[in-house]
């Protein structure tokens, strides 16, 4: 890993989604940690592993959300974006300062996303 290269966190409970994003920003030069597809386990490596950013599927199935991953990056102080097919408005806990993209993603607009993130840590 060289000194620029950024460890990315994905989170994404669609599995065929989770790896062809992981495969798109590793082709960007990102170490991909997980995917994580469970919250719980998302939960868990949110509050322990060593990551530089996050990529956090809104809807996580079954009713859950990446909502409390998300509090645990922010009082780390990791920047994350959300990544959504629901219109951001139907979304109670988005603020208006968080960085969204709506499915489906452009490699592009993620890339652009991901660093304006990490330039506003």
């Amino acid at each position: 890993m060289t000194s620029e290269q950024k460890r990315i966190f994905i989170v994404e409970d669609e599995v065929l989604i989770a790896f062809e994003m992981a495969d798109a920003l590793e082709d960007l030069g990102f170490e991909v940690v997980g995917p994580s597809t469970h919250l719980g386990n998302a939960l868990d490596m949110a509050q322990d592993m060593e990551i530089d950013m996050a990529c956090l599927d809104v809807n996580l199935g079954k009713g859950k959300t990446s909502e409390p991953i998300a509090k645990i990056l922010a009082a780390r102080g990791i920047p994350y974006v959300y990544i959504t097919a629901y219109d951001v408005g139907q979304i109670p806990f988005i603020d208006p300062n968080d960085n969204v993209l709506q499915k489906p993603v452009s490699m592009g607009d993620l890339r652009r996303l991901l660093i304006k993130a990490t330039e506003e840590e």
